[in-house]
């Protein structure tokens, strides 16, 4: 029996109609080497249930308790049937990206069946036209695996590492993960009375961990906090200004992607010295807004204002037994009406410093913390309230996540994996989310908006790479004028 953890729940308690919980992966695979005698559909289906034992995620479901008196329960699913996950789909002529990006897009923005475990996986055939200006390396007879999981279950790290045990290391089917010794976890759906003795015994004991937490606290955060009471310096605080982004987002999502070679990224970081690839990343999105919102007349004369997911997971934490979501944040300031990409940079990167050693940093991991602590129908009903009250737009304008994986060609039943892109959640008032995935020397910047907030999001994602070769060519520049030097 596994109850969910607060974080988790909160993945439900936000969910709207308009704006679902759903993670989405874009995987594409070149074909494999007996193309001509792969069956796709069928083959992919032997491969998933072989792999069943992997991850509890595919065969357990939730148990919500009525008015959410206490936080959810994972059950055994005693039904489970795979054909309800897998689907078999294919693009219509002629087969082209634009086309992937769509059914991608409708299918993250569908809701799931609540009742059973929460997932699917979508095996999409015919990407017979794949531009190598839009996407590389995919020719035709190319596949993809849309696989759609709900936020409850998973974050980016955990759904790296639930791909990864999905995966083989080469063509022959090795596995990626040791799942041979992996033990099955099995949660037994609790008694009636046994949830409401939990109900009753989280209700009595939450508050005071809440309280002990905050108590523990307040020696880290009071430094920060009289220097924010005291300071007169602006640039101290992260004002957000309104931006299109902070508007109502439709139930219909968008999606775009492009991808860089990650050793040009790496390279980046000479631009600005003590830079780390997060802030090349950062950079990026920022001079991509730069273009983007100058090109169409609406470049705010104060800067954006980023969302930053962080991986709480201790460094040396056994990772592979840690499902579901752990996660923190920070805010950061993009410095989209810097105008000269290097200064950009730079202030950037100096930005993001001081967020990690100060006060924001703190915050955002005494929030996590307190929310461990907070009894469930407490947080469902904060979660409304926070709905309401459309407190995103006074803290953020976009979203951007960077999530590190594997560095190494991964394969299924024999065809190689040559991309990853991702699709995340919007809120009311953040309609823009910039997902970066590093996979085998490359990483892939993932878009996912909708039309009203960004109705030529092709033109966004030229604005990206616009963004990438600026700084490279800079980059190149610097290098050369070095060698000179010498």
């Amino acid at each position: 029996m596994t109850q969910l953890k607060p974080q988790d729940s909160q993945f439900l308690y936000m969910e709207t109609a308009n704006n679902l919980s759903n993670a989405t992966m874009i995987c594409v695979y070149s074909p494999p080497a007996d193309a001509e005698d792969f069956d796709c559909f069928q083959s992919i289906k032997e491969h998933i249930q072989s792999r069943l034992h992997v991850s509890p995620i595919f065969t357990r479901k939730l148990k919500r308790l009525p008015m959410n008196l206490d936080y959810p329960y994972w059950i055994d699913d005693r039904f489970f049937n795979i054909d309800s996950h897998l689907f078999n789909a294919s693009l219509p002529n002629p087969g082209n990206w634009r086309q992937l990006c769509e059914l991608a897009a409708s299918i993250h923005s569908r809701p799931m069946d609540m009742n059973r475990p929460l997932w699917e996986i979508h095996i999409v055939n015919k990407l017979n036209n794949i531009d190598e200006t839009e996407c590389a390396n995919v020719p035709p007879g190319s596949f993809a695996l849309i696989t759609k999981i709900h936020h409850v279950a998973i974050d980016g790290t955990s759904a790296m590492r639930f791909f990864q045990a999905l995966s083989d290391i080469d063509p022959n089917g090795t596995p990626a993960a040791d799942i041979n010794n992996i033990q099955g976890i099995h949660d037994n759906e609790p008694t009636v009375g046994k949830m409401l003795y939990n109900a009753i015994h989280n209700h009595i004991r939450s508050p005071l961990q809440f309280m002990n937490t905050a108590a523990r606290s307040i020696p880290s955060i009071a430094p920060g906090v009289i220097k924010s009471l005291i300071s007169h310096d602006k640039s101290e605080r992260n004002t957000v200004v309104h931006s299109r982004f902070n508007e109502a987002v439709a139930p219909q999502k968008s999606f775009s992607a492009c991808s860089f070679p990650l050793s040009d990224l790496k390279s980046l970081q000479a631009l600005a010295p003590e830079s780390k690839l997060n802030d090349v990343v950062l950079a990026i999105c920022s001079g991509a807004l730069h273009h983007y919102l100058l090109a169409h007349q609406d470049l705010p004369a104060t800067p954006l204002i980023a969302w930053v997911p962080i991986n709480a997971r201790a460094p040396k934490s056994d990772s592979s037994k840690t499902d579901g979501n752990e996660i923190t944040a920070m805010s950061a300031n993009l410095y989209t009406h810097i105008a000269d990409p290097v200064a950009r940079f730079k202030a950037i990167t100096a930005a993001t410093r001081l967020s990690k050693e100060a006060k924001s940093g703190v915050s955002a991991r005494l929030m996590t913390d307190l929310s461990k602590h907070m009894p469930g129908a407490t947080m469902a009903l904060a979660s409304k309230l926070i709905l309401a009250s459309n407190v995103t737009a006074k803290l953020c304008n976009l979203a951007v996540s960077n999530v590190p994986g594997p560095q190494i060609p991964l394969y299924i039943k024999g065809a190689q994996c040559v991309h990853q892109y991702g699709m995340v959640p919007l809120a009311d008032a953040m309609g823009l989310f910039l997902v970066t995935l590093s996979y085998n020397g490359k990483m892939s910047f993932s878009i996912t908006s909708s039309d009203n907030i960004i109705p030529d999001l092709a033109f966004f994602t030229e604005c990206l790479t616009l963004a990438f070769n600026e700084l490279k060519d800079l980059t190149n520049t610097l290098s050369a004028n070095a060698d000179r030097s010498k």
